[in-house]
């Protein structure tokens, strides 16, 4: 009687090791395959600014178009539109959006820039009328009008067009260039 008891007990644990390392196995496959596709996906951070002009997205490897024009737009009017008092509050801003390999000379025009407004009671605006984005090459141009003003008088109105290159990397966007044109309106 013991000995069939016995035999019970243990088809009965064998039955349930087999099944245990069955669905022990089929866990762990499972969890390979849901790592797999945790390491292999490419994340897309949405960013939600206070005000949302347009939608715009960030992934590992790209940016939207329409995040790289108002990024472009945005360091744009920092660096198009300025006073002699407000240049060095927008020199750090630009600055923290500057790729290391551009700071050194961004820095040392910012300050000639920063100083020849000081010296010539001056200030100058930039009025957008177009902004055209190329996503692939990383660059924005900006298209409108630039009004310089000396001891608060206008003495000059251009169209110019600026070209915003950028790098990005872990998921930040850098200004790495900057280029204009001009010509008298």
């Amino acid at each position: 009687m013991n000995l069939t008891f016995l035999e019970n007990n243990l088809k009965s644990l064998y039955l349930q090791r087999n099944l245990f390392a069955v669905l022990s196995l089929i866990l762990s496959v499972v969890l390979l395959i849901e790592s797999i596709f945790l390491f292999s996906k490419s994340e897309r951070i949405i960013v939600s600014p206070p005000v949302v002009e347009k939608e715009f997205w960030v992934e590992g490897h790209a940016v939207s178009s329409t995040y790289l024009e108002q990024f472009g737009y945005f360091l744009g009017e920092l660096l198009l539109s300025k006073s002699s008092q407000s240049a060095p509050a927008q020199r750090e801003i630009i600055l923290r959006h500057t790729d290391s390999s551009f700071s050194g000379n961004l820095r040392k025009k910012l300050f000639e820039e920063e100083e020849m407004l000081r010296n010539r009671s001056a200030s100058y605006s930039f009025y957008p009328v177009n902004v055209q984005v190329d996503q692939q090459g990383l660059k924005v141009t900006i298209t409108g009008e630039r009004v310089a003003f000396a001891a608060g008088k206008q003495v000059s109105s251009k169209e110019e067009s600026y070209v915003l290159s950028f790098s990005y990397a872990g998921y930040r966007l850098l200004l790495k260039g900057v280029e204009f044109t001009e010509g008298e309106k």
